[in-house]
């Protein structure tokens, strides 16, 4: 639960099973290889098969937004207000995960914006990445 004044609950929330995990770390290592060379996306991609956990967050846009809720550049928009309750959201998680004594780590990196990542994820057109 988050607050949502305009009571959309655009969060939703996609636990990752073992084959969509691998594909977005192999995703990801294929990214940091194009950066920084094949030692750096080895590392990476060890690395990142070693969480065990994966929740992607992502925030559905509203299909009766009108052109002026369309825009995070408007303060009141509902896009914004949308976004803002994901974060929320994803705050209240990570306390509620750490109270548990899980550790989280809430990541925007360019693979949760690469077009393949929504791909393996299985996102829907009208949700982006929150985290």
């Amino acid at each position: 639960y988050a607050p949502n004044h305009k009571r959309t609950e655009p969060w939703r929330f996609h636990l990752l099973g073992k084959t969509a995990i691998r594909q977005v770390c192999e995703l990801n290592a294929s990214i940091i290889t194009e950066k920084k060379g094949e030692k750096a996306g080895q590392k990476k991609l060890e690395r990142w098969l070693q969480i065990p956990g994966w929740l992607v967050v992502t925030c559905k846009t509203s299909s009766n937004s009108d052109a002026s809720g369309a825009s995070m550049d408007e303060p009141t928009s509902l896009q914004r207000e949308d976004y803002a309750a994901c974060c929320c959201a994803v705050q209240n998680l990570c306390l509620s995960l750490h109270n548990a004594g899980m550790g989280t780590k809430w990541t925007t990196g360019p693979v949760n914006f690469d077009p393949r990542f929504s791909e393996i994820v299985g996102l829907e057109k009208n949700e982006f990445v929150v985290g």
